[in-house]
């Protein structure tokens, strides 16, 4: 059963998240980038080496470490909004499911 309670949370919820989706989309993508610029430059810093070495350090480097961790935890906060946001709409189908199912029942004699 869905409380009127639980139903407006799952509604306002879905409605005032929007925001924030938008801006932790916005931060993965500019921790996927800064995964990619920090290997660039790190690979720039040594390349008299051939690509193989160059990447090897890259990876190897602390700055790619951190922007792999930036870039996981804003994965990270955008899958559990996502989440969050499909457990609101699916309390809401419920919702909907059950008061369909109970008009039905009460339509007949």
């Amino acid at each position: 059963m869905v409380t009127d309670r639980q139903l407006m949370n799952a509604i306002n919820f879905d409605g005032k998240s929007a925001a924030e989706l938008r801006a932790r989309i916005e931060r993965a993508l500019i921790a996927e980038g800064k995964v990619r610029r920090v290997k660039a430059l790190a690979m720039k810093a040594v390349s008299d080496l051939p690509i193989a070495g160059q990447e090897r350090e890259a990876y190897a480097s602390e700055a790619y470490a951190e922007a792999v961790a930036e870039e996981a935890s804003a994965a990270a906060a955008l899958e559990e909004l996502k989440a969050a946001r499909a457990h609101a709409r699916l309390t809401i189908d419920i919702w909907r499911t059950l008061e369909a199912s109970h008009r039905v029942v009460s339509s007949y004699p």
